[in-house]
């Protein structure tokens, strides 16, 4: 998989009210560095190699999403244009993660291989459940792995591959495995 040139911070839901604010979901662990004033969001669908940028006019929080007007963007039906788009920064703007944590991006084509070197597949997806993320591996057969340490032994992107334990369950056949 490709290194993306932007990371996505959040997304834009519907339009709220009729000055051409919108509800954004947060996707990000440092919306305080992305929703501010005067920051320049790139605004496009996933894996859009060119997002429009906007510039942030406002931002206010609203239940368990943030409001956001952009300059230039000053009526409901210019809001509704952006339902389902990402708020986007460049990649290198992105916030350094602490150790041993991944952006999806670093996770998603690599290979997935048991402790004892069985190789299960390859990431196609991270799924956000809220408790802990969840990669769903395809191979012979899909299996959907939590992404936890007693699961997950080793990330190595660089190395292209992801080595998992197998806990009870995880496999049809992880009995065999410790």
């Amino acid at each position: 998989m490709t290194r993306p040139d932007y990371l996505a911070v959040g997304r834009i839901g519907r339009a709220h009210g009729i000055q051409g604010e919108v509800q954004v979901d947060v996707l990000t662990d440092f919306p305080e560095a992305s929703f501010v004033p005067g920051r320049t969001l790139h605004v496009g669908a996933e894996g859009d190699p060119a997002p429009r940028p906007h510039e942030v006019a406002s931002v206010r929080t609203h239940r368990s999403r943030l409001l956001v007007s952009f300059r230039g963007i000053a009526t409901r039906t210019e809001a509704e244009r952006l339902t389902g788009l990402f708020a986007q920064i460049p990649l290198a703007e992105a916030q350094p993660l602490p150790e041993g944590e991944f952006f999806a991006h670093e996770v998603i084509g690599l290979t997935v291989v048991t402790a004892d070197g069985r190789p299960l597949g390859r990431v196609v997806e991270v799924l956000e459940t809220g408790a802990n993320d969840v990669l769903r591996v395809a191979g012979a057969r899909e299996v959907l792995v939590p992404f936890i340490d007693d699961v997950v032994v080793e990330v190595d992107p660089e190395g292209g591959r992801l080595v998992v334990r197998a806990l009870p369950g995880l496999l049809e056949d992880s009995a065999a495995e410790g």
